[in-house]
């Protein structure tokens, strides 16, 4: 995941998936699963040995931090 086009195309094939596997359905419990996902996530980087500063905004973060929310708790 490098660019906007990538992130906007990971959006739009997550529009289509069957959510009933998802863990956050509701607009606010998806929200603060990505809230507590990226407060995280360097934990996680870190952990994965990704070299990602997730302090620094990017593309590839928020992908991540989007496909985290539908499943994070």
């Amino acid at each position: 995941m490098g660019n906007k086009e990538e992130l906007i195309s990971l959006i739009g094939r997550l529009c289509t998936e069957d959510t009933s596997n998802w863990e956050n359905v509701s607009t606010v419990s998806f929200l603060e699963a990505m809230a507590a996902w990226l407060e995280s996530s360097g934990n996680l980087y870190k952990n994965l040995k990704i070299d990602t500063d997730s302090e620094v905004a990017s593309w590839q973060i928020f992908a991540d931090a989007i496909q985290a929310a539908t499943i994070y708790e």
